[in-house]
């Protein structure tokens, strides 16, 4: 592929990341979800969106923080400012993906527990 959609690939998750913790850190202050975590229809079910907030936002800020720290990573190696060993990439992507796995995992778990 053309290293053009790499970078562009890569300032879309640092973005991503940006505006994920953002939002978790807002909305945590404000005992309130996001809704592009959980919908409006879903909010409307539960019950107790501040313990929701408390449990959710804080694993959104993590997850949002890693993706701006993979996104910066993807841009230095994209841009050929470092030239990281393949390893260094492999494993930055395996990370993202076992991070991103282990945050559905959470968002699964938190729908299951606080929305009836």
């Amino acid at each position: 592929m053309d290293a053009n959609f790499f970078l562009v690939f890569d300032a879309i998750i640092g973005i991503l990341g940006l505006y994920l913790t953002f939002i978790s850190i807002k909305a945590y202050k404000n005992k309130e979800v996001d809704p592009m975590l959980i919908n409006a229809e879903e909010l409307v079910r539960c019950n107790d969106v501040p313990g929701l907030s408390r449990y959710l936002m804080p694993k959104c800020g993590i997850f949002g923080g890693f993706c701006v720290i993979f996104g910066i990573q993807g841009l230095l190696g994209d841009t050929g400012v470092i030239d990281y060993p393949r390893w260094v990439s492999a494993a930055f992507l395996i990370a993202f993906v076992a991070i991103y796995i282990v945050f559905v995992y959470f968002l699964t778990k938190a729908k299951k527990t606080y929305i009836h």
